[in-house]
Parts: C-alpha cells; structure tokens; sequence
C-alpha cells in the first residue's frame, strides 16, 4: 500500500525557526515525522 504525506503552507505562525527548518521537521514534540512514519507502518504502508 502506498501514502503521501502532505505538508503546505508558509509557517508565518512558527517564524522565525521556519526560515531555516521546513514546517514538518519542525520538532514540536519527539521526532514528528519519524512518528508520522511509524504509524503508517503500524498500518501496513510500504511506500511513500
């Protein structure tokens, strides 16, 4: 099974730390994408 991950947007809100990190990989808590791929795993994803 495959998924996209979308992610859009400018990140006005988290500026200035958006001016050097994309808004996904931004880490708001522990690892954000590396959960995010976790899951879809758990969920039998094999391809992004």
């Amino acid at each position: 099974m495959k998924a996209i991950i979308l992610a859009g947007g400018r990140g006005k809100r988290l500026r200035p730390i958006t001016d050097k990190i994309p808004k996904p990989l931004f880490q708001l808590t522990i690892n954000p994408l590396e959960r995010t791929l976790k899951y879809l795993k758990k969920y039998g994803i094999t391809e992004l």
